[in-house]
């Protein structure tokens, strides 16, 4: 009987807590992922070629990456703002962009051309 008494408790127990959390309101919605990307490509200026391994940030973010083989880089899921971007190469002046403003959705595609360092 007591053991009855225990399992019935529980049960009711178990269901008050269910419709508590069935009525509880549900947890705000999570801040969507930005789908906004800076793309380009970095290139010598004076032959046209791709330079590989160029250092590329976003001024005023932590965002940084390097150019592939083909002189590509991309960032992906950046803030909505207005940004500047960056390229530095040894042996190359440092080249900046214009102030890009980046909005919701959007899709930049950069050309940046290095011209190397008169020694």
């Amino acid at each position: 009987m007591k053991s009855k008494a225990i399992i019935l408790t529980a049960l009711v127990v178990l269901g008050l807590s269910n419709v508590a959390l069935a009525n509880s309101p549900a947890e705000p919605a999570a801040e969507p992922v930005a789908n906004n990307a800076i793309t380009g490509i970095v290139l010598d200026k004076t032959t046209g070629e791709a330079l590989t391994g160029v250092e590329v940030r976003v001024e005023g973010t932590d965002l940084k990456t390097y150019t592939d083989f083909d002189g590509k880089f991309v960032f992906d899921g950046v803030k909505a703002g207005e940004y500047k971007v960056k390229a530095n190469y040894i042996s190359y002046q440092d080249c900046e962009t214009k102030a890009i403003k980046v909005n919701r959705n959007e899709f930049h595609a950069l050309n940046m051309q290095l011209e190397t360092v008169n020694n």
